[in-house]
C-alpha cells in the first residue's frame, strides 16, 4: 500500500452548535466540536465574517480545513461556506452524519476534497442504540456515502470504536467492499477513531473506551503489515482490507502537548493538533471552554490585531511535541487512575511494540 500524502496542520471549523442527534460518546452540553466561553454562545458570525477569519487564518499558515459542528449540514450557509474555503485552502474536509447531506450534496462536491460520514455500526437496532435517532439512520448514512461516492469524492467512514461496537468493524469493512465494487468515481475507506475522554461523558467512557491498537495484532494477522503515517498531533496506522483502506487513528501514544498542557486542569485526551474555530469566531488549541486557552475574532478587527491574538496558539502548535506520557497523565489528572489500569497497561505494551510486527 502506498503512504498516503502527508497531512497538513488543519484548522476544524465548527460551522454549528447543534445536532440532531445525541450519540453516547458526543459532549452535546459542553459544545461538541464548538466548545466556546460562555459570554459568546449564541452569538454567531454571519457569513461574511465567518469567511474573513478563515482568510485569516488561512494568511497565518493553516492549509487544510475540516468542517465539523455539531452537525455541519444543519447550517444553510454550509454551501456559501465551503465555497469559499476552497479557495482558501489546500485541502478541504467535511464531517457529517449524513442524514441531511443528499440535498445539499450538489453545492458543496464541487469544492470537498474528502468527505466523512460517521456511521458506528451497521446493525440498526445497535446504531440507534448509540445515536438515539431514527431506525433509519443507518440507510441515510449508507446513501450520503454512496453520494459522495457518486460525484467523485474520496468517502470516509468514521467508526467510533467502542466495547459495544467492535465487532461492527468487519461489517463496516464489508459494506465498503460492496460499496467500492460499484464502480463510482469515488472511492470509501474506514477511519476507526478513539473514544475521546470528556468529563460530561465520565460513566460511559469507562465502560466504553477500546484502545484500537489492541485491533492491530488481529489486522496485521489478516491483512499483513501496516503502513505507518506521522502526522502532527497523532500517528495513523494504514492497512489495506482487501481493497478497502483502513486508518487506525492512534491518538494516544502521541499525542502533541505544548508547554502550557504541562498544568492544565483539563489535560484533554487528545492533546494538540491544530486549531478550532467556532461559529462565534472563537479560536483555540483546546477542546474546552476556558477563556484562558483561546481568542475570540470578532468582526472588525485588523489584519494586525489579529495576528496580535492569533500569535499565542500559533506558538503553542509550534512548541507542541509529542508526550508518550500523555495517556497516563490525563487519566490521572481525572482520576480515573487506578479504575483504568489495564488502559496503561494495553497502551504501555503497544508502545513497546514495534509497528507492523
Amino acid at each position: 500500500m502506498l503512504m498516503p500524502n502527508p497531512d497538513p496542520i488543519f484548522l476544524r471549523a465548527s460551522v454549528s452548535d447543534r445536532c440532531n442527534l445525541q450519540c453516547i460518546y458526543c459532549p452535546k452540553t459542553e459544545g461538541m466540536e464548538n466548545r466556546v466561553p460562555s459570554n459568546l454562545r449564541g452569538h454567531s458570525l454571519s457569513v461574511d465574517e465567518y469567511c474573513i477569519n478563515l482568510e485569516h487564518l488561512a494568511r497565518n499558515g493553516l492549509r487544510g480545513i475540516s468542517f465539523s459542528g455539531g452537525e455541519p449540514t444543519l447550517n444553510s450557509d454550509l454551501p456559501k461556506i465551503v465555497a469559499r474555503a476552497a479557495e482558501l485552502f489546500d485541502r478541504v474536509e467535511l464531517t457529517t452524519n449524513g442524514r441531511f447531506l443528499t440535498k445539499m450534496i450538489p453545492s458543496l462536491t464541487p469544492y470537498l476534497d474528502i468527505l466523512k460520514v460517521s456511521l458506528d455500526a451497521v446493525d440498526s437496532q445497535l446504531a440507534h442504540a448509540i445515536n438515539n435517532g431514527s431506525m433509519e439512520d443507518v440507510e441515510r448514512a449508507v446513501a450520503a456515502i454512496r453520494s459522495g461516492c457518486s460525484a467523485g469524492i474520496r468517502v470516509g467512514v468514521n467508526v467510533v470504536v467502542m466495547r459495544s461496537t467492535v465487532n461492527q468493524i468487519e461489517d463496516i469493512i464489508d459494506l465498503c467492499k460492496k460499496v467500492n465494487s460499484e464502480d463510482l468515481p469515488g472511492k470509501v475507506y474506514v477511519s476507526l477513531l478513539d473514544f475521546y475522554y470528556s468529563e460530561e461523558r465520565r460513566l460511559i467512557w469507562e465502560q466504553e473506551f477500546f484502545p484500537i491498537v489492541e485491533l492491530e495484532a488481529r489486522f496485521i494477522s489478516r491483512y499483513g503489515p501496516n503502513v505507518v503515517q506521522e502526522r502532527f498531533g497523532c500517528r495513523f496506522f494504514w492497512f489495506d482490507a482487501d481493497g478497502v483502506q483502513v486508518r487506525f487513528k492512534d491518538s494516544y501514544t502521541v499525542t502533541h502537548r505544548a508547554p502550557k498542557c504541562r498544568d492544565c486542569q483539563h489535560y484533554c485526551q487528545e492533546g494538540i493538533y491544530g486549531l478550532m474555530h467556532s461559529i462565534e469566531g472563537w479560536v483555540t488549541t483546546c477542546p474546552n471552554d476556558d477563556p484562558a486557552y483561546g481568542v475570540h475574532l470578532s468582526p472588525g478587527l485588523s489584519a494586525e490585531e489579529v495576528d496580535l491574538r492569533l500569535g499565542p496558539l500559533l506558538k503553542d502548535i509550534q512548541q507542541a511535541k509529542p508526550d508518550h506520557n500523555s495517556f497516563v497523565t490525563m487519566l490521572t489528572t481525572h482520576g480515573l487512575n487506578p479504575k483504568c489500569q489495564h488502559l496503561i497497561s494495553a497502551v504501555k505494551e503497544t508502545m513497546r511494540r514495534p509497528s507492523g510486527s
